[in-house]
């Protein structure tokens, strides 16, 4: 029988996309960074729920303020799992065997950012039960109130966005330890300078993650806050995601 008259299935050439971004959760849990970065979210999530909802006898520990809370040490340190999701495959140099199997680099990261994303759902999951739990378990004098829709999908938001600023960190800089301190660093720089120098006072109602996605978890956004949170998104995840794509479609394997 020729070469000719054999043809492998197209399922069996490469895997298909579902299977790509079960693969990516995989790396971004079986590694022991990844693990233990996971059960830091997950501990950090519900120790500040409960510390909050002990705040001032149970006074603040409305739902509102419970959900807050708990998403906000995760905004920080969920997306340094989406650092190493992108920055470890050349670190650990495991690029060879991956591009050999997916010669398609667009479908490797566009399968990064499903698993980051997806990891993405489970943090906001956990947030969401850790509070209502907590809420219950230890409810404010006044009672815990409602959640808002709009809230929650404000927080959905608002991790989604900051983890996919660490996947666009790590596909722009492209090696973990300086991706990360760059990660971190570089936006606190920035929120700390803006509210201390006045020139930079204005631009970070614009620029600054602090200011224009934090409250995302406590109030009902207008269109002038979309508009300063859009600016924000395209200056530290769009451009960095832009570059991040051409180098990853474009370095060498070695």
């Amino acid at each position: 029988m020729s070469a000719l008259a054999y043809r492998i299935p197209a399922d069996e050439r490469q895997p298909s996309f579902s299977r790509l971004t079960r693969i990516e959760l995989r790396k971004m849990l079986d590694t022991r960074s990844g693990l233990w970065a996971s059960i830091a979210v997950a501990a950090i999530s519900l120790i500040t729920v409960i510390i909050t909802a002990f705040v001032k006898g149970g006074q603040d520990a409305t739902l509102t303020q419970l959900f807050n809370n708990s998403i906000q040490p995760v905004a920080i340190l969920l997306p340094v799992l989406g650092v190493l999701l992108v920055s470890s495959e050349w670190s650990q140099r495991t690029t060879l065997t991956t591009f050999t199997l997916i010669p398609h680099r667009g479908r490797v990261l566009f399968a990064k950012v499903a698993a980051a994303l997806l990891l993405t759902l489970a943090a906001f999951a956990i947030c969401l039960v850790a509070s209502v739990l907590i809420g219950e378990l230890f409810p404010a004098p006044g009672g815990t109130g409602a959640l808002s829709i709009v809230l929650l999908a404000q927080g959905l938001v608002f991790l989604g966005a900051t983890m996919l600023i660490g996947v666009a960190f790590g596909a722009a800089i492209m090696v973990s330890a300086p991706a990360i301190v760059i990660y971190l660093a570089l936006p606190t720089a920035w929120d700390a300078l803006s509210s201390v120098l006045a020139p930079l006072k204005t631009l970070s109602k614009w620029l600054a993650i602090g200011p224009t996605l934090g409250p995302l978890g406590t109030r009902s956004f207008s269109a002038s806050d979309w508009g300063h949170a859009g600016t924000t998104v395209a200056l530290w995840l769009v451009l960095p995601l832009i570059v991040g794509v051409w180098r990853f479609a474009r370095r060498d394997v070695n």
